[in-house]
């Protein structure tokens, strides 16, 4: 029997099943490099191993009273790792798709708007639809959205909380965001 193979001592484990932290530190020592080398070839990427490796330990410690022997210990790990970055991987694939799918949605809206509308006709749109906003909204949106000011830097020059700041900003991107899905439908 291999080093890596050797189950932690009989006290150990009984310990460790009790929640004893020196127990579970001496269970985390013998287990984690080798769990960190299983995510990290799973997953790939270091970060991801680490968070792996973390979670994996965290269910070891919710779990510990139902592991029945210290054998049990490292294909229990090794299992949470490996479902863990199976699922991290369809996670990613899903994202990345509906990225692509949005990206593409996009481009071709913007494609075919470009085609009918220049970007100064698209500016001076912009332009008479932030001009029917009330004022302070109109003020906040330009701060935020045309000259990038944070949400603290607005609410000290308008004299107004943080809180309706970003009511004010919710409103007044909602107004512009229909009023351009409009024009961007009528040019589809």
């Amino acid at each position: 029997m291999s080093l890596k193979e050797m189950p932690i001592e009989i006290n150990t484990f009984t310990l460790f099943q009790q929640g004893n932290e020196q127990a579970f530190r001496r269970v985390f020592e013998k287990y984690q490099p080798q769990i960190f080398s299983r995510a990290l070839y799973f997953s790939g990427q270091l970060e991801e191993a680490e968070e792996i490796t973390q979670e994996a330990f965290v269910q070891l410690h919710r779990y510990r009273e139902k592991i029945n022997t210290p054998e049990s210990i490292y294909p229990f790990l090794y299992r949470v790792a490996k479902r863990m970055a199976i699922s991290g991987f369809r996670r990613k694939v899903l994202r990345d798709q509906y990225e692509l799918d949005q990206h593409a949605d996009w481009e071709e809206a913007g494609q075919a708007l470009a085609q009918q509308l220049d970007y100064r006709e698209l500016q001076q749109e912009l332009e008479k639809i932030i001009g029917e906003l009330p004022e302070q909204q109109q003020r906040i949106y330009r701060l935020n959205k045309l000259e990038d000011h944070s949400y603290q830097d607005i609410a000290e020059q308008v004299g107004l909380s943080k809180n309706t700041v970003r009511n004010h900003l919710a409103l007044a991107s909602k107004f512009v965001r229909l009023r351009l899905d409009k024009i961007f439908l009528f040019f589809l």
